[in-house]
This record gives C-alpha cells, structure tokens and sequence, in this order.
C-alpha cells in the first residue's frame, strides 16, 4: 500500500512534511515582535518531528535565543494553482539538539550538501518540538491536526530504529530496488536511495544533487523491527 485512496488529514499532513525539501520558518522578531520568515531545508526524526540546521549567527536563531516559539510551513509542489496544492503549518519550539549524532546523519543523509557546512561552529541542528498542526489540502479544505496524530509512535520500534544506517547501507547496495519502489509509486524515473526509515514507512530521494525530490512509501502496517521491515517491503512488492 503506498498512499490510501480515502482522504486521511493525518496521512495527507505526514506525507507533506516528509516530501518537502523546504520549508518557510516563521521566528519571532526579536526587537518588534513581528513574524519573521526564512527559508530552511529540512528532515524529519522517526516520529516524524522536524529537524533544521541553522547557523547560530542569523537573525532567526536570535530571534529562538530570546523567543523559541516558531512555525513551519510546509507546500505541496504544484504546476497548477498553488491554493489548490496541499500545505501544512507546524507550530512549536525549536530547540537546540546537543546530542545530534543522529539527528545530524538523518538531516545530512536528505541533504548531503550541507555537509560542507554542518561542521562549522557557528551552526547547530533544532528539533521543533511540536504543539500542533494547521492543514489545508486545496480549496476550502482546512482542518486541525492534534499533535498526538502526526507524530508517529516509535515506543516499540528501537530495534528498527537502531539498526536504521545499517539498512540504508543495505538498500544502497541495491539502487535497482529502491527504483522499482519509486515507480510504483508514481515517481519520476531516475537514480533513487532511501533516506530515513520509520516504523510507517521509507523516506525516498532521488540522488542528483540539482533538482532532488523526495516520495514517501507508506508500508501497509506500522513494523517494528528490521526483520518485520523485509517482510513488509517484500509483500509489497
């Protein structure tokens, strides 16, 4: 199963978070108070939480030094009318991760080329710490999202989790797979790798570094294990 043919706001709201490269991050001015914007890459931990990395110089992360309250916003790419394509806002803190090893391989794994600058001083990696979400999928379609719904629930997933860059590893030993799921997603033809791994499902990516884009493989059933993963990638196939 890869998307539900039945509307579902909390699949619809987890898939736009995940297959944005994006986002536009609203801090809080530190002098005015006003709404201040920028444009970030983003990546998201196993339950789904956004990660940033900013540089520790900007304006906007001396905006979160006085104010960690911020929101981002994520939009479907569309070639049509923008207001028709899906969005969704997720406010929150952004708070500083000094422990990052992880949250440093997942963001760098979604966007390697920000590994020239991920080392320097002045920028450390933010996790938003979620307190709810705003969806509007198309015209006239607007609906809250409880915090408790989009994140996904890894409590039972460790071992999956721990074992998440071995099964990169393993999956980019095997490009020709990892391509046959993106076309049966409807993805463009192209060089795919997969770029994070949750109890719901894979994080996909093309690998030119012009032009990324990103799908998502929705697994039939949460798993929970590295075991249950194969099993459930080889029923969907």
């Amino acid at each position: 199963m890869t998307e539900s043919d039945a509307f579902s706001p909390v699949a619809t709201s987890r898939l736009l978070a995940r297959r944005a490269r994006t986002a536009a991050m609203s801090t809080l001015a530190r002098r005015t108070g006003h709404p201040f914007g920028s444009l970030v890459t983003v990546a998201c931990e196993p339950d789904g939480s956004p990660i940033v990395l900013l540089s520790t110089l900007a304006a906007h992360s001396r905006n979160l030094a006085e104010d960690p309250r911020a929101s981002l916003l994520f939009v479907e790419g569309t070639l049509g009318d923008p207001q028709q394509g899906g969005r969704v806002t997720l406010v929150g803190t952004l708070e500083r991760v000094d422990d990052d090893a992880s949250q440093r391989r997942r963001y760098l794994t979604r966007n390697p080329d920000a590994a020239l600058y991920a080392g320097f001083g002045d920028f450390a990696f933010f996790r938003l710490e979620l307190d709810d979400c705003h969806l509007v999928a198309g015209f006239g379609r607007a609906m809250r999202i409880r915090r408790e719904d989009f994140l996904i629930d890894c409590s039972e997933a460790a071992a999956l989790i721990a074992a998440e860059s071995r099964l990169i590893a393993g999956f980019t030993e095997t490009p020709g797979r990892v391509a046959a799921w993106a076309a049966k997603l409807g993805a463009p033809a192209g060089d795919w790798t997969v770029t994070g791994i949750d109890p719901e499902g894979l994080d996909l990516a093309t690998t030119a570094e012009l032009n990324r884009t990103f799908h998502r493989l929705v697994l039939e059933r949460p798993v929970a294990t590295p075991e249950e993963l194969e099993r459930a990638l080889s029923a969907w196939e």
